[in-house]
């Protein structure tokens, strides 16, 4: 019985092909696709690709996967494979044994990003971040923060859903997701629309989903904003902990278990790891950094874990290696990233921003700036100007200054009048290209 509001296969065919073309994720070939059918189910409840605007809202991961010609049970498998992988990590990390690189037995990177492959990283404060970020998710942890810090932020959770009731009732998983129904769970147990793991055995092979209820309505997290304010607060490894959680909480939508399986890896880490050392405190102050503002939903990004790998054509960089450079204080080039195309430059200040508000980040100044703060002003006022016309070309003018160590380019017409004046640190991000 097809249920109203499903793709046909050929469309989900089509949209499958042109996103394999048009887009490229930083891992390997067969991960990718593990994650293109994912987005090709919210492409088609939201009416994106070549979905035309048509809303197939009752669009599932399975409908997809089946279209494609692929093996639901096998990418079910494949993708619980992945989470396995970082499960495990914090299993041995928490047993004693040694684990510096993000790679699993076989030694295939996670999720297979080639950056974790070289990468060395401290167990500890991976771990840290898989905590803070598995937590960060659960309704409870949502509603405290809330209330503490006077904001709206929305929460809810994947059931397992009677595909039968869900019609019977009216609901389809477009409503379940945006509307608010903290109210009804009750009913929709009582009614045998939400069934426990414990009665899955009863039910046919697809006549279950799991699917996500929202239980209030809100702006919700950006897992960019979650993973850059780890970086900057703790540690990088403290935002690939995040990241590595949040790609658990992707994943686990479609996988063999169906459980909040990063929320069960923090209350294990919580539960079994003596070096934590992480107070609740943390974990919604953490919530607060990554919750999106009031009316700001269309001006923050919020990367799925394909959003994270999406290889930015102009300058081979991912959201994930543009995050890390700019936690690293290392220069990046302004990408476009996540579905609502913001401008990582804009995201990087607001997010600077919002760190800062709460918790001072100056303990960070490395020594070589504080010893130039002795100086007289005199020297500083010294430094070097770097002339050029008003025609020159950026990249002459930015070079010369680097020859040069030029503090300003100072640009002058003929008649010797000052225009202006460029910082060429302002271009930072430029240099790298040229």
């Amino acid at each position: 019985d097809m249920l109203k509001g499903v793709a046909p296969p050929e469309l989900i065919r089509q949209d499958f092909k042109h996103l394999k073309r048009q887009e490229h994720l930083n891992t390997l070939p067969d991960i990718e696709e593990l994650l293109f059918v994912q987005s090709i189910e919210g492409r088609a409840h939201n009416g994106a690709g070549s979905f035309r605007k048509y809303r197939y809202v009752n669009t599932t991961i399975d409908d997809i996967v089946e279209a494609v010609g692929m093996e639901p049970d096998v990418v079910k498998r494949k993708r619980q494979a992945l989470i396995d992988d970082i499960t495990e990590f914090a299993r041995d990390v928490i047993n004693g044994k040694v684990r510096d690189k993000l790679v699993n037995g076989n030694g295939v990177p996670f999720l297979g990003v080639p950056l974790f492959k070289k990468r060395t990283v401290v167990p500890r404060d991976v771990l840290k971040g898989m905590y803070i970020g598995g937590l960060r998710d659960d309704s409870f942890i949502r509603h405290e923060t809330e209330n503490r810090y006077n904001v709206r932020i929305g929460y809810g959770k994947c059931y397992l859903i009677n595909i039968n009731v869900i019609e019977e009732m009216g609901l389809d998983g477009e409503l379940l997701a945006h509307q608010e129904h903290i109210d009804q769970l009750y009913i929709y147990k009582k009614k045998g629309l939400i069934i426990d793991e414990a009665d899955l055995y009863k039910f046919k092979k697809g006549e279950v989903r799991y699917l996500y209820i929202r239980h209030k309505i809100g702006p919700g997290q950006s897992d960019d904003a979650a993973l850059i304010a780890g970086g900057l607060l703790y540690a990088e490894d403290v935002a690939l902990g995040i990241f590595l959680s949040d790609a658990i909480d992707t994943l686990e939508k479609y996988s063999t278990i169906f459980r909040d399986q990063d929320d069960e890896l923090a209350d294990y880490i919580g539960k079994n790891y003596k070096e934590l050392n992480t107070s609740m405190d943390e974990v919604y102050q953490m919530t607060y950094l990554a919750a999106i503002p009031e009316d700001e939903e269309n001006n923050i990004p919020d990367s799925s874990l394909r959003y994270f790998l999406a290889i930015d054509e102009d300058t081979g960089q991912t959201a994930l290696s543009s995050h890390l450079n700019f936690i690293e204080g290392k220069p990046f080039y302004p990408i476009a990233i996540s579905y609502n195309k913001i401008l990582t430059s804009v995201f990087y200040r607001y997010i600077k921003n919002k760190v800062n508000s709460i918790v001072s980040l100056y303990p960070h100044v490395v020594q070589p700036v504080l010893d130039g703060l002795e100086k007289r002003v005199e020297e500083v006022m010294k430094r070097t100007v770097t002339v050029v016309s008003p025609d020159e070309l950026l990249k002459v003018a930015l070079n010369k200054a680097k020859e040069e160590p030029a503090g300003l380019i100072v640009v002058q017409d003929k008649e010797k009048n000052v225009l202006g004046v460029i910082n060429p640190s302002d271009f930072l991000y430029l240099l790298q290209k040229i």
